[in-house]
């Protein structure tokens, strides 16, 4: 099965990641030690940060993911006290859904798991949920990512397929 997002899906992608980034009042990476709490994916300064499950970079704006990914964001200021929102800007092709089923998106946030959210139809999806302060303690977290069901490797596409991610990361509340 080919996924063909076309060139009008890629550039509303695109854009929509850079309007959620600027939204957010966000910098791509920070200077203090280099690690960042928000990342755009295609971002080389921050590529580091992605610790598992993620493709290579597509169309200069989105990658792919595997079932299960994996970055290391630092908490943003204040949020040791008054936690924060992790945030994930993520598409979901229609033929997605249509062959696999409704998609099941589960987080933690250094073990301290979120709410799931599911998805029963394909489009622009924006991943939210509070994270508590207990979870934000350390300078860097790790934040772990699963899907219940991905698209396995194939002879059009040797890849796992999960969701396409542009933007994640962790907001002050």
């Amino acid at each position: 099965m080919e996924i063909d997002l076309g060139f009008t899906r890629r550039w509303s992608l695109l854009v929509a990641g850079a309007a959620f980034v600027a939204a957010l009042g966000c910098h791509s990476a920070t200077k203090e030690k280099g690690m960042a709490s928000m990342i755009n994916m295609a971002d080389p300064s921050t590529a580091n940060q992605l610790l598992s499950g993620f493709h290579a970079v597509e169309q200069n704006a989105w990658r792919w993911t595997a079932r299960k990914f994996a970055v290391m964001l630092k908490p943003p200021a204040g949020s040791e006290q008054n936690g924060a929102t992790l945030r994930l800007r993520l598409f979901i092709p229609d033929n997605q859904v249509k062959n696999l089923g409704p998609i099941t998106l589960s987080a933690d946030v250094d073990g301290h798991k979120l709410d799931p959210q599911t998805f029963e139809k394909g489009g622009d999806y924006a991943y939210s949920r509070p994270v508590p302060a207990d979870a934000l303690k350390a300078a860097a977290v790790r934040v772990t990512f699963s899907l219940d069901k991905v698209q396995a490797p194939n002879g059009v596409d040797g890849r796992e397929l999960g969701v396409v991610a542009s933007v994640v990361g962790l907001q002050a509340r």
